[in-house]
């Protein structure tokens, strides 16, 4: 597919999840980087961090505290960041009258933006507000920035990351003001209303970078690897490494942990893509260990790993909710030690040549389908 290129964009990325420079890459950096090659300019807003972020166990302050915070700054030619932080921040609180009588409070959320992001609201040409508390954000965006495509990226089920209330009831309120809702997952058109301006668009990859890694990082064969840390099932891979004592099990991502420590299963922690690659690509097979949960069945879709997996022509072995769409996917029941071992029987077994790559995308591609 041919990229055809029009004026630049200024593009706003919001978030309440993912910093404009970190070691772990997902889909919204990936899209940067595909829009700066092309000359667009490219914001970071990144929301969700408070004095209580200190206190919470997820990483984000100890990135954050390193960096500045309360004012743009450039990362990178074309790329900007203003890391938000304030006094408190949209949290589930997940006690029913506490949630109550904070979603008044976190549904002014977006009248506390700083002047100096609102001033720029009206220079974008493209705003791409991400699934997590950001829909909060997204009443006074639309009014700051009438002009501007707004877009929701709905990269997770609401319920699934666990938001406060509040911001699912809010983006149902308002989800006629956007221009687009970006589904990576047929699953969830459900839950939008039947008018909605639905875009069912899969995740893009890195084609470049994969088919330019030549260096095997394996010493010897029969190697598995599992890259993120989402729904982790560490029981899963427990499962699989002690029935399967030649295979060597990778895992990738800051809580991607294992259960029992075992020889033939080696805890890489959260290291920069580039990094991960070459382990995709020469790995024999890949693994989603997603526990089980009855609001992800747009995993199987969705996933990025999945397609990065299946570009590589990986079998996957992956829970059955995880597992529609693809042929290669091998499935298994979660929490079932025996069709766990079997699934990983059937990916060994599973001809890698018949698996189809036509349909992938590059980053490049995606982001031009998605923006025009």
């Amino acid at each position: 597919m041919s990229v055809i290129k029009g004026p630049p964009r200024n593009v706003l990325i919001v978030t309440g999840q993912h910093f404009a420079e970190a070691p772990r890459k997902v889909d919204l950096h990936f899209m940067a980087d595909a829009l700066r090659a092309q000359g667009d300019h490219v914001d970071f807003l990144v929301c969700r961090l408070s004095f209580v972020s200190r206190f919470l166990k997820d990483g984000r302050w100890n990135f954050a505290r390193q960096r500045p915070l309360n004012r743009w700054v450039a990362i990178d030619r074309g790329l900007e960041e203003f890391i938000w932080y304030q006094a408190i921040h949209p949290m589930n609180l997940k006690i029913g009258i506490f949630n109550t009588v904070s979603g008044w409070l976190f549904r002014q959320y977006g009248r506390l933006m700083p002047k100096t992001v609102s001033n720029r609201l009206p220079f974008y040409t493209h705003i791409l507000i991400e699934s997590g508390p950001a829909p909060l954000l997204g009443p006074e965006i639309r009014k700051m920035a009438p002009d501007a495509q707004l877009i929701y990226h709905a990269a997770d089920r609401l319920t699934t990351i666990n938001v406060h209330p509040c911001v699912e009831a809010v983006l149902n309120e308002t989800i006629g003001s956007y221009d687009l809702v970006h589904i990576m997952a047929e699953a969830l058109r459900q839950d939008f209303p039947p008018d909605a301006p639905i875009l069912y668009l899969p995740h893009g990859i890195a084609k470049a970078a994969f088919d330019d890694a030549h260096n095997n990082p394996y010493v010897g064969s029969q190697n598995a690897v599992s890259v993120g840390d989402m729904l982790f099932d560490a029981g899963a891979i427990d499962v699989l490494a002690k029935a399967n004592p030649a295979w060597t099990f990778h895992l990738f991502g800051k809580k991607a942990i294992p259960s029992v420590a075992r020889p033939n299963i080696v805890a890489h922690g959260e290291v920069a893509f580039d990094t991960i690659i070459p382990f995709i690509k020469f790995a024999d097979i890949g693994i989603a260990p997603y526990r089980d949960s009855s609001s992800a069945d747009y995993l199987s879709q969705s996933s990025l790993k999945m397609i990065q997996y299946s570009y590589c022509r990986l079998p996957i072995v992956a829970p059955a909710f995880a597992s529609a769409g693809r042929d290669h996917v091998c499935a298994y029941q979660p929490g079932d030690a025996g069709s766990i071992r079997d699934a990983f029987a059937k990916a060994q077994a599973f001809d890698r040549s018949s698996i189809d790559t036509g349909s992938i995308m590059s980053w490049d591609e995606a982001v031009e389908t998605l923006l025009e």
